[in-house]
C-alpha cells in the first residue's frame, strides 16, 4: 500500500509539473507572438483551447474533483452569452467580417475561463501561479534584452501593430502599453511566492525579476502599467492572509524598482531608443549589468529578510488598523495636492503634457494627458446614443470614430472594453460583459478569503487588475494578456470546492454538452483560418502577377466566408489588374454591401469607376469615402484654385 501511495504521489507531481510547463509555455508563446493580437494567432489558439476542453469533457474532467460551483458556471455562461450576442450582432453590423472575428476572439476567452476553472480544481494553485509568473518574467527579460542588446533579436526599433515609436519599448508584444500592463500583472504573482512558505530558494528567485519588471515598465512609458501594478498589489495585500510579509515584500519590490529606474534615467540615448548609436549600445550594456546586479542583490536581500522575519512577532491588529488609516489619509492628501480637477482637464486635452526637458519617456510618464482617450470614449458614448439598445454591431466603432471622431487620429479600438461594448453592442452587451466580470470577481474574492491562500489572492488580484486595465486600454484585444487575466481569475474562481448549497450536479449532462459545444465552436475558427489562408494565397499570386490563381484563391475565400468583404475587394483588384473594370466595380459593390461604412471600399470603387470611364460615379464614390473618413489627407478635396 505504501508503494502504491508513493507511485500515486509521483504521478501527481509529474502531472502538476507537466501542466505547469504547458501553462507557462502557452502564456509565453502567445505574448511573444505580438501579444496574440493577430486574428490568425487567436484562431489557432482558440482551436487548441476548445479541442482541449472538448477532449477533457469527453474524458470526464469537467466534473473535476467535485461538483461544479454555480457561481463559476454563471460566470462562464455570462461570458458565453456576451459572445453569442456578438454573433447575433452580425445581422445589423456594418462590418460582418469584423463581427465574426470578434466572436471567434471571445469564444477563445470563454474556453480559457472554463479551462482555468477546471485547472483550479485539479492542480495546486502554487503550480499555476508560478507558471504564469515565470512566463511574464521571461517576457520582461526578453523585452529588456531587446532594448539593451537589440541585435539579439535582430531588432526592431518599433512594432508590427502600431507605427513605430522607438523610445517606447514594445517588443515582443508590439504595443508598449500592452507590454507594460502584461509585466505589471506579474507583481502579485511574484509577491505571493516571496511570502509563501516554500523553500528559501523559491522565495529568493521570485524576488529576482523585480528590478527587471520596473525597468521594462519605465521603458514602455506606460502610465497604465503603473496603475495596473498599483491595483494588483493593493488587492493582493488586502486578500492575502500574510499581510505583513506581503507589505515587506512590497517595500522590497518598490526599492528594487526605484534602483532600476534610477539606473535608466540618466541614460538618455538608451531610454529614447537610440540603440543603433555607439552611445546607445554602451548605455544598454551598462544598464543591463547594473540591473542584473540589482536583481541578484534583491534576491539575496529578500532571502535574508524572509529568514529574519520568521523570528519576529507579527504586529498587533491595532497597528495594522492604524497603518491603514494613515495610508488612507496620505492618499487623500496626495489626491488633493495633485489638483484633481486640473488634472482631469489636462486628461481631456490630448495635447497637454509636461515639458521637463528630460527624456521623452519621463516627460510622458509625468504628464496627465489622456492621449486622446477622452475623445475615443466620447465617440463611444455618441455611438451608444445613436443605437442605445443593440449598438452599431461588433467591430463598428472604428468606422464610427473615423466618421464622427474629433481628432485626425486613426484608432481601431475605443481603448475601453466596457465603453466599446456599449457602443458596438448597446446596453445589452454592456450588461452581459459587466455581469460576467462582476460574477467572476466576486467568486475569485470569495475563494481567496475562504481558502486563506496567498496564491489564490494573487491570482484574483492579477485577474482583477487586468479587467481594470481593460477599462482604459485595449488589452482585451491582446489575447496573450487577456489569457493571463482571464485565466488567473478563472483559477481563483474555480479553486473553492462547491458546497452542497452552491453545487450544480448536472455533470452528467455537462460533459457531453460541453464536448458538442467545443466541436461547434471550433468550426467558425476553422472557417476563418481556411478563408484567410486562401486570401493570403490570392495576395501572393497577385503580387507575383498570376491573375488566374489570384482569382481562384479569392473565389475560394469568398465561398468559405461569403459575409466577409475582403475576398470581394481582392476580386476587384484582380479584375482591375486584368483591365476588367466593369467586373471590378461589381466586386466592389458586393464588398460594400458587406461593409458599408468602410471608406477604403468606396475609395477602391472610385478607382475602378475611373478606370471604367465613369467619372461621375467615381466622384460620388470618392465623396462618400470622404464623408466616412473626413480627416484623411489622402481623400482631401482639392482647394479652389489649387490646380
Amino acid at each position: 500500500m505504501a508503494w502504491i501511495s508513493v507511485k500515486g504521489a509521483q504521478s501527481t507531481l509529474l502531472r502538476d509539473a507537466a501542466v505547469g510547463i504547458a501553462v507557462a509555455a502557452t502564456a509565453f508563446a502567445l505574448l511573444y507572438a505580438n501579444g496574440g493580437f493577430t486574428p490568425t494567432t487567436r484562431a489557432y489558439a482558440g482551436i487548441a483551447a476548445w479541442w482541449l476542453l472538448g477532449v477533457g469533457a469527453a474524458f470526464g474532467i469537467a466534473s473535476a474533483r467535485s461538483d461544479v460551483d454555480r457561481l463559476a458556471l454563471v460566470a462562464v455562461g455570462l461570458l458565453a452569452a456576451f459572445d453569442i450576442w456578438i454573433l447575433i450582432s452580425i445581422r445589423w453590423a456594418a462590418d460582418a467580417e469584423g463581427a465574426f472575428e470578434q466572436f471567434n476572439q471571445v469564444a477563445f476567452y470563454v474556453a480559457v475561463l472554463a479551462i482555468a476553472i477546471v485547472l483550479g480544481r485539479l492542480v495546486p494553485a502554487p503550480v499555476l501561479v508560478g507558471a504564469v509568473a515565470l512566463a511574464l518574467s521571461v517576457v520582461a527579460c526578453v523585452a529588456l534584452v531587446s532594448r539593451c542588446f537589440p541585435s539579439t533579436f535582430g531588432l526592431q526599433s518599433g512594432s508590427t501593430i502600431l507605427p513605430p515609436l522607438k523610445n517606447r519599448l514594445s517588443f515582443p508584444l508590439g504595443y508598449w502599453n500592452g507590454l507594460g500592463i502584461a509585466v505589471a500583472l506579474a507583481y502579485p504573482l511574484l509577491l505571493s511566492i516571496m511570502v509563501s512558505r516554500r523553500s528559501r530558494a523559491a522565495c529568493a528567485l521570485a524576488a529576482f525579476p523585480l528590478p527587471i519588471l520596473a525597468a521594462v515598465m519605465y521603458l514602455t512609458s506606460s502610465r497604465g502599467a503603473f496603475v495596473a501594478a498599483g491595483v494588483a498589489v493593493v488587492i493582493f495585500v488586502v486578500l492575502t492572509p500574510r499581510r505583513w510579509p506581503a507589505v515587506a515584500a512590497l517595500v522590497v519590490a518598490g526599492a528594487a524598482g526605484a534602483v532600476a529606474v534610477a539606473v535608466l534615467v540618466p541614460k538618455k540615448a538608451l531610454v529614447n531608443g537610440d540603440v543603433d548609436t555607439a552611445l546607445g549600445v554602451q548605455q544598454g550594456h551598462h544598464a543591463a549589468f547594473w540591473i542584473g546586479v540589482a536583481s541578484v542583490v534583491t534576491a539575496l536581500v529578500w532571502a535574508g529578510l524572509a529568514q529574519a522575519g520568521k523570528k519576529l512577532p507579527s504586529p498587533s491588529r491595532r497597528v495594522g488598523q492604524a497603518a491603514v488609516v494613515a495610508l488612507v489619509v496620505l492618499a487623500v492628501v496626495a489626491i488633493v495636492l495633485a489638483h484633481p480637477i486640473a488634472k482631469f482637464d489636462e486628461f481631456k486635452n490630448p495635447t497637454a503634457g509636461a515639458t521637463l526637458h528630460g527624456t521623452t519617456t519621463t516627460d510622458h510618464l509625468l504628464n496627465s494627458s489622456g492621449s486622446g482617450r477622452w475623445q475615443f470614449w466620447s465617440a463611444a458614448i455618441s455611438q451608444f446614443r445613436a443605437h442605445p439598445l443593440n449598438g452599431g454591431g461588433a467591430g463598428s466603432w472604428e468606422a464610427w470614430w473615423l466618421q464622427h471622431g474629433s481628432l485626425p487620429v486613426k484608432s481601431e479600438f475605443a481603448h475601453s472594453l466596457y465603453l466599446e461594448a456599449i457602443a458596438e453592442l448597446g446596453i445589452i452587451g454592456l450588461l452581459l460583459i459587466v455581469a460576467a466580470v462582476v460574477v467572476a470577481v466576486v467568486g475569485a474574492v470569495r475563494s481567496a478569503l475562504a481558502l486563506q491562500s496567498g496564491e489564490i489572492a494573487a491570482a484574483a488580484a492579477c485577474g482583477i487588475a487586468f479587467f481594470v486595465a481593460a477599462a482604459y486600454d485595449w488589452v482585451w484585444q491582446l489575447s496573450g494578456v487577456a489569457v493571463v487575466g482571464v485565466g488567473m481569475l478563472g483559477v481563483a474562481l474555480g479553486a473553492l470546492p462547491a458546497s452542497r448549497a452552491t453545487a450544480w450536479r448536472g455533470s452528467g449532462v455537462l460533459r457531453p454538452a460541453l464536448a458538442l459545444v467545443a466541436v461547434a465552436v471550433i468550426i467558425p475558427q476553422y472557417v476563418f483560418l481556411s478563408s484567410s489562408g486562401h486570401l493570403s494565397n490570392s495576395y501572393a499570386a497577385y503580387r507575383a502577377g498570376d491573375g488566374d490563381r489570384a482569382r481562384s484563391e479569392a473565389l475560394e475565400a469568398k465561398a468559405i466566408e461569403p459575409w466577409a468583404a475582403g475576398p470581394y475587394l481582392q476580386l476587384g483588384f484582380v479584375a482591375e489588374a486584368q483591365h476588367h473594370y466593369g467586373e471590378a466595380v461589381h466586386w466592389a459593390n458586393e464588398a460594400i454591401r458587406r461593409s458599408r461604412d468602410d471608406w477604403n471600399l468606396w475609395a477602391a470603387k472610385a478607382a475602378f469607376e475611373t478606370g471604367n470611364g465613369n467619372l461621375a460615379a467615381a466622384r460620388r464614390d470618392l465623396a462618400e469615402a470622404r464623408r466616412l473618413n473626413p480627416h484623411s489627407g489622402l481623400l482631401a478635396a482639392p482647394k479652389p484654385g489649387g490646380g
